[in-house]
């Protein structure tokens, strides 16, 4: 777990630096200087580029993360592993273009009543998708060779940086919407090609043919490819789904308030982000090795470690509700402010289960998973589909909330029964107390007229009694750990 801890610090400082600047991006910026629909519509753009992306890379950054292992060599060549990556990224990509362009009648019908902007922008995917292709492929790499802190840097600091300084020349006139869609797809060209860079520069790779035996075939790799593409971009439907139908059943408005709030919630999902970028690779190494101790602590660590974090930041949304519609200061956000809590449970759980799908991914029975989440999805689609007419947004949230929710339980139940291993403990309901208590003292503890001062003091004060709580409880051994190092670090300088 050392190569874990000490990665995972670096990746949450970086994923906490990036909150800030999407906290200015989403809260102070978006809801001024654009209108909802505007909103709805860059957050449509960006959510069916991520799609298209999945569907294109051919399951390539799994394929790296899982069989990576068994192709690393001291040469740095690593069986031409790299070079068949880059083909099938590539061959995914150029065919899911021709479809993506062939379709454009069928996509663009489906928005055509409820979502007319998204025509004029249709074509904007193809780069944008491109880029983030390119930007997963190479992450990925770096993931394998324990250097994922630049890729995290550039995706959640210096991709958000960019978009603010963008957002403030369009809100002071120098360039219109069009021209802030068109800088933000040329900033994912920028990351990508310093990625790029630095993992050429790493010098842990090189384009020589290896000439090592690898008992895993092409048509394996492909057949894992294709099995976790599936899964893989079923998944990423049902994150998105909701926004999509949302767009075409009621428009891009309304789900401009969604995404808006989906935006918000999701920094609950920063601590998974932050411990994903390594145990992930940590799983893939221990099935290589066989180690389930391994598989079943990383399990366990970084369900409770998520659940802490998750709940801190749940009840900091939910204590500061007032702040946050003052900031946003228009009604139809106060209207629809039930949708946040929805979405945020959502978070909740899928982090709380921490690492249950992942394992099974990894495993030899990755099959299972996608058969799983392409029945939950089916669901999810027909109550989304149900419900949206009667409920709006708030019926979108619900709909992932129950999906998130069976899926989930469905993963746990397996790993629990097949591999016999579980990540929960009593300390899980401790942590719930103590979120209770916590959000009690934060929502009625005194009000400071200014906004911004009384955002800090409120959730200083309610972050300041989570944590001692939950370092009293001893609820996490690598939180208490790193509280006494940092404690004794801080005696030190001042003795």
């Amino acid at each position: 777990m050392g190569i874990v801890k000490k990665q995972v610090y670096k990746n949450t400082i970086v994923s906490y630096a990036g909150m800030i600047i999407g906290f200015v991006n989403l809260i102070l910026l978006y809801p001024r200087f654009l209108s909802t629909e505007q909103i709805g519509l860059f957050q449509l753009l960006i959510g069916l580029s991520v799609l298209y992306s999945l569907i294109a890379s051919m399951g390539v950054p799994s394929i790296i993360v899982r069989y990576f292992p068994f192709f690393r060599t001291e040469d740095r060549a690593h069986n031409g592993f790299i070079a068949l990556a880059g083909r099938l990224a590539l061959v995914g990509f150029i065919l899911s273009t021709l479809i993506f362009l062939v379709l454009k009648p069928v996509i663009v019908s489906s928005f055509s009543q409820k979502a007319q902007l998204f025509i004029q922008y249709y074509y904007y995917l193809v780069p944008l998708a491109c880029f983030t292709i390119f930007f997963n492929f190479l992450e990925a790499f770096g993931k394998v060779i324990y250097q994922s802190i630049f890729s995290a840097v550039l995706k959640e600091v210096v991709l958000r940086l960019l978009t603010t300084i963008a957002m403030f020349a369009l809100a002071m006139g120098y360039i219109n919407f069009q021209q802030f869609i068109v800088l933000y797809v040329v900033f994912n060209g920028i990351i990508c090609i310093s990625l790029f860079i630095s993992l050429f520069m790493s010098g842990q790779f090189s384009y020589k043919s290896g000439a090592k035996q690898i008992a895993i075939t092409n048509k394996e790799i492909v057949n894992f490819g294709l099995f976790t593409l599936l899964s893989s971009t079923v998944y990423v439907l049902l994150q998105n789904v909701d926004k999509y139908m949302l767009s075409a059943m009621a428009g891009l408005a309304i789900q401009g308030v969604y995404s808006i709030y989906s935006g918000i919630g999701i920094v609950i999902n920063i601590p998974a982000q932050a411990l994903n970028r390594t145990t992930y690779q940590i799983v893939a190494d221990s099935w290589k090795a066989k180690n389930m101790a391994s598989i079943a602590e990383v399990y366990s660590k970084t369900s409770i470690v998520q659940m802490v974090v998750g709940c801190l930041l749940f009840i900091g949304i939910m204590i500061n509700k007032e702040n946050l519609l003052s900031l946003l200061h228009k009604k139809e956000y106060a209207d629809q402010f039930n949708v946040l809590i929805v979405i945020c449970l959502g978070f909740l759980v899928d982090i709380t289960g921490g690492l249950n799908t992942y394992i099974v991914t990894t495993s030899h029975k990755y099959r299972l998973v996608t058969i799983l989440v392409i029945v939950w999805s089916i669901i999810c689609i027909g109550l989304t589909y149900l419900l949206i007419p009667t409920f709006g947004g708030m019926g979108a949230a619900g709909a992932y909330l129950i999906t998130i929710t069976g899926i989930n339980f469905c993963t746990w139940f397996y790993i629990k029964y097949r591999f016999k291993m579980q990540p929960f403990t009593y300390k899980h309901l401790l942590v719930i107390v103590i979120s209770v208590a916590s959000y009690f003292v934060g929502e009625y503890i005194w009000r400071i007229p200014n906004v911004l001062l009384d955002i800090a003091f409120r959730s200083g004060v309610t972050a300041a009694v989570y944590g001692l709580l939950t370092y009293f409880f001893h609820i996490s051994d690598d939180i208490n750990e790193k509280v006494d190092k940092t404690l004794i670090m801080l005696k030190i300088k001042n003795s």
